[in-house]
């Protein structure tokens, strides 16, 4: 048997949490500090002040005929706090807070308009929660309109700080053009929508707690491992089907069978493309599914539980 791609990727965000639980230290892994998608280390607590009426002077944005980007640099000083000017007034729904949106963008350095990045000039948006960005995209874009074209400027303490790559210097003021594309909520509210399906669970395997929030998973004494892989629906949802070209969200709580389980619903929701492989596609948004997989020795993997909480399906932008 081999674990599909959706129980790998659950289990490998639960190992460091397991590693984490037990006083084990792990290597947060490398990201790129010139993507929006990568979090300082260390930003300031709590929730910001965001300016969306900015009264000073802004650096000046023009587009080409391919409607890309440039940025006119400015002699004025750099704003203290996330300034976000809005270009072109759009009339979807309303970014919530750690949305799910599709975005094209450019990044540009405050002190010189020298571009670092831009999703325009690769072709293809980019799409993120905004609970895994920096900040000042955090709550820069929260409260805008699918349609809007914004000016974000994003001092350090809400970007990058002191970090420093080949393209952007420490400490620097950052100014993105966002064209919001696309944003879905994702948040727990499907999930008690769901309606239990009161299906016979493995001998010796019981899960508790309440829909739309962390599950728990009990062991009897004498439950044997599974020995055939199951994908169980505990509670079908009342969203739509997961296509293969969706992004799922999902919480995911697990482990090894009869062992110490851990969850994701303590830190902000998981991401998987591709709707999820085989054991999610078909199945309805806002479901609870239960994964179980006997041990792999080829592969020298333990028996695994999972019980997967869908939050969304986003469809491909």
């Amino acid at each position: 048997m081999k674990l599909k791609p959706l129980a790998i990727a659950a289990i490998a965000l639960l190992l460091p949490l397991s590693a984490c639980g037990t006083g084990g230290d792990t290597e947060p892994a490398e990201s790129s500090v010139s993507s929006p998608a990568a979090p300082a280390d260390d930003q300031p607590t709590g929730v910001p002040q965001v300016d969306r009426d900015p009264q000073g002077d802004l650096p000046t944005i023009a587009f080409d005929d391919k409607s890309i980007p440039t940025m006119e640099p400015i002699d004025g000083e750099a704003p203290t706090q996330i300034t976000v000017k809005t270009l072109k007034q759009g009339d979807g729904e309303t970014v919530g807070e750690g949305a799910f949106v599709t975005v094209n963008y450019a990044g540009f350095l405050w002190s010189d308009g020298t571009q670092f990045d831009s999703s325009y000039e690769r072709g293809t948006p980019s799409s993120f929660s905004l609970d895994q960005v920096v900040d000042g995209w955090k709550y820069g874009l929260a409260g805008t309109k699918v349609g809007d074209q914004v000016q974000i400027v994003v001092p350090p303490a809400f970007g990058y700080g002191d970090q420093e790559s080949e393209t952007i210097p420490a400490n620097s003021t950052l100014v993105f053009v966002v064209d919001v594309l696309d944003a879905t909520t994702v948040d727990a509210e499907l999930l008690t929508q769901a309606t239990p399906t009161d299906e016979k669970l493995p001998a010796g395997l019981t899960i508790t707690g309440d829909l739309g929030a962390q599950p728990g998973i009990e062991f009897a004494a004498d439950a044997e491992a599974p020995a055939e892989p199951q994908i169980i629906v505990l509670a079908e949802g009342t969203g739509e089907p997961i296509t293969e070209t969706d992004t799922v969200a999902y919480h995911v709580t697990g482990g090894e069978w009869g062992g110490e389980t851990m969850t994701t619903w303590t830190d902000t929701f998981q991401q998987v493309p591709n709707g999820g492989g085989t054991e999610l596609i078909g199945k309805k948004a806002g479901s609870r599914v239960l994964l179980t997989y006997p041990a792999d020795t080829e592969a020298g993997t333990n028996a695994q539980v999972l019980v997967i909480d869908v939050m969304a399906a986003i469809p491909a932008g």
